[in-house]
């Protein structure tokens, strides 16, 4: 069984590691730290975590933009 915490960890390092990382390095890292044979059944954790990451990135342009207009 995949251990949650340890995932959420691992995806947490790689953001800090890749602060400019794109959506498919995310989903290509994560489809490397979850095991072959739990990969059907977690395939969720992957689409959840890379929507999330999606959101962060939306995010992070509203923010970049917002600094932009204030300066």
């Amino acid at each position: 069984m995949l251990n949650f915490n340890n995932f959420k960890k691992e995806v947490k390092v790689w953001m800090s590691q890749n602060p400019n990382g794109s959506e498919i390095e995310l989903l290509d890292f994560c489809e490397d730290i979850i095991p072959a044979n739990q990969y059907v059944a977690n395939k969720w954790v992957i689409d959840e975590t890379v929507s999330w990451y999606k959101h962060v990135l939306d995010n992070r342009k509203k923010e970049f933009a917002y600094e932009q207009d204030v300066d």
